[in-house]
C-alpha cells in the first residue's frame, strides 16, 4: 500500500470513528428526573412483612425471611403490624432461583387496602461453589437489599419534608 493509499485509509476510518461517536452521543437519552415514590411507602410508620414462598438456600427455608425481619427489627424504624390489614404496606421478602446459576433476593412493596404492587427491589446473590461463600454472598445481598429500601424511603423524606416513620 503506498503512503497516500495508507493516507487516505487512515483519514477515512477516522472520520467514521468520529462520525459513530457523535452519531452515539446524539442518541443518549436526556437526563430524566426521577419519578415520585408512592407516598404510601413514604409515609408507613407499620409494616407487615410476608414470607414469599422463598426456596430453601443452603439448607434454610426462611432464611431470607428471618434475615430481613431481623435487619429491619434491628433499625428501629417501623413498627410490625401482627396482620397485612393492620399494616401500612407489606414487605414480601423471597429467595428465588431464576436461572440454574442465577439467584436473587425480592422485595416487593405492596399496599395491603388494595394489593397492588408500589414498588420492587431485586438484588442479585452471586453464585458459589462452598456454603461458606454462598451464605457470604446472601449476606452481602440481604445488606445490598436493605440499603436500597433505605435509600427508597429515606432519599425522598429529606427532599420532601415528608415524615420520617418511628415506633
Amino acid at each position: 500500500m503506498t503512503n497516500i493509499a495508507r493516507t487516505v485509509f487512515i483519514c477515512l476510518t477516522a472520520a467514521f470513528v468520529l462520525a459513530a461517536v457523535q452519531s452515539a452521543e446524539a442518541q443518549k437519552t436526556p437526563d430524566v428526573p426521577p419519578a415520585p415514590v408512592p407516598v404510601q411507602i413514604l409515609t408507613a410508620r407499620k409494616i407487615f412483612i410476608a414470607n414469599g414462598d422463598s426456596n430453601p438456600f443452603l439448607g434454610a427455608p426462611n432464611l431470607a425471611y428471618n434475615e430481613f425481619y431481623a435487619s429491619l427489627k434491628s433499625m428501629g424504624v417501623y413498627e410490625f403490624a401482627q396482620t397485612p390489614a393492620d399494616a401500612d404496606v407489606v414487605l414480601e421478602i423471597r429467595f428465588e432461583v431464576v436461572f440454574a446459576a442465577t439467584n436473587v433476593l425480592r422485595l416487593a412493596i405492596l399496599d395491603p387496602k388494595t394489593g397492588i404492587l408500589l414498588w420492587r427491589i431485586t438484588e442479585q446473590v452471586q453464585t458459589w461453589a462452598r456454603e461458606a461463600t454462598g451464605r457470604k454472598n446472601f449476606d452481602e445481598a440481604m445488606a445490598n437489599l436493605v440499603s436500597d429500601l433505605n435509600k427508597l424511603i429515606v432519599s425522598p423524606r429529606a427532599t420532601t419534608g415528608a415524615t420520617t416513620p418511628g415506633p
